[in-house]
């Protein structure tokens, strides 16, 4: 016969060798999840950061036309909930921002893009949403703003624009359209549609080249801070 001879640990010492491993276990884990934990938040945080370049016009900072897109389809249905609700669309265009490209280069016309985008930015209020939608377009949604708000702020629009084109030699001219939610549609196409439309009267009834053709005499400074690439012929 042959017999097996074991080594015993006593019950003390085996409840606190269990013990032992069990605390490693769950710190082994606890560091486990914490990992996992730090990787999710890296992750969501990457996403977050995605996201928001998402809807960010790279060269001015403004949000883009996907955001402005689904912030005025939020605006209509919420419209649509509450019938004492308004808002309102402002499109905006620069007048002869080719001709600025062509004389003066494309490096001063991306800047006076910008100088634009600070502008508007400066004249709305906190809640505004400034949208630059596509070239030298440009659109702010407005809301709780009824048409006499709206008016209002273009009325500012141009009178602020005039104190900062004041004794520069190339001014930047601009021609606006507005559109009041329910006054003036009952969808964002038609809201957007007229406001379109209205700017382009605007273009038309101003004359809004003029500025660009005016700044030919004299090409020595940029409104918008930039130097003269090229002059104009």
């Amino acid at each position: 016969m042959t017999t097996t001879h074991a080594k015993m640990i006593p019950g003390g010492d085996l409840d606190s060798a269990l013990e032992t491993q069990g605390a490693k276990g769950e710190r082994k884990l606890l560091a486990q999840l914490r990992r996992q934990n730090r990787s999710l938040r890296e992750e969501v945080e990457s996403l977050r950061t995605y996201r928001s370049m998402a809807y960010r016009d790279p060269l001015t900072g403004l949000r883009n036309r996907r955001y402005f897109d689904e912030r005025i389809a939020e605006e209509v249905e919420r419209a649509r909930r509450h019938q004492d609700f308004v808002f309102s669309v402002l499109l905006i265009d620069l007048d002869g921002f080719k001709e600025v490209n062509d004389h003066f280069g494309h490096a001063a016309g991306d800047e006076m893009l910008r100088w634009v985008a600070d502008f508007l930015e400066r004249c709305v209020r906190d809640h505004d949403i400034c949208c630059r939608t596509g070239g030298d377009e440009f659109v702010l949604l407005l809301p709780d703003a009824g048409q006499a708000g709206c008016a209002m702020l273009v009325d500012r629009l141009h009178a602020q624009l005039a104190d900062a084109n004041a004794e520069r030699a190339c001014p930047v001219s601009m021609s606006v359209g507005s559109a009041t939610w329910p006054a003036d549609g009952a969808s964002a196409e038609q809201i957007i549609g007229l406001a379109d439309a209205r700017m382009y009267e605007d273009k038309e009834r101003r004359g809004g080249r003029r500025a660009t053709h005016a700044a030919r005499q004299r090409p020595k400074t940029l409104t918008w801070g930039g130097t003269v690439l090229s002059s104009m012929p």
